[in-house]
């Protein structure tokens, strides 16, 4: 009996978060499921989309384009940023961990479509973003 008592504060911690886990896995489920296509491209603008992913679900990405923040992107979201014509630079940004800067160009009558997220959404998120800050979110061509 007193070993029972021992570790009812380990179960009750084990229960807590299986349930949280699976609560979000469901949300995360819907999300994808509610979410609509933007197929809009706006010309002469970046398009910045980002997946639903169970890393950083709750938080948004802070969006630079040539070192200036130019706003924000949540989980699921599709953003349009309307730009100059030219080259630019573009990074996410979330806490300390910075995405490596990714170049891209801006040309008159055309869309720019990018893609963010995180890098690493398995047992590898637990540890890699104090591991490798610069790798733990990513830009790409989507």
């Amino acid at each position: 009996m007193e070993l029972i008592k021992a570790f009812l504060p380990l179960i009750g911690v084990l229960v807590i978060w299986l349930g949280s886990g699976i609560y979000f896995s469901a949300k995360i489920k819907r999300h994808k499921e509610s979410l609509v296509k933007d197929s809009s491209a706006p010309l002469n603008c970046l398009t910045l989309a980002r997946g639903v992913e169970p890393t950083n679900y709750l938080r948004k990405y802070i969006v630079f384009v040539d070192n200036a923040v130019v706003g924000e992107i949540g989980s699921g979201e599709t953003k349009h940023f309307e730009l100059p014509a030219g080259n630019h630079t573009i990074s996410v940004k979330i806490d300390w961990c910075k995405s490596m800067p990714f170049k891209f160009e801006i040309s008159d009558g055309k869309n720019t479509r990018l893609q963010c997220g995180a890098n690493y959404n398995n047992w590898k998120c637990m540890f890699m973003h104090a591991i490798k800050p610069a790798h733990w979110v990513y830009v790409k061509v989507a």
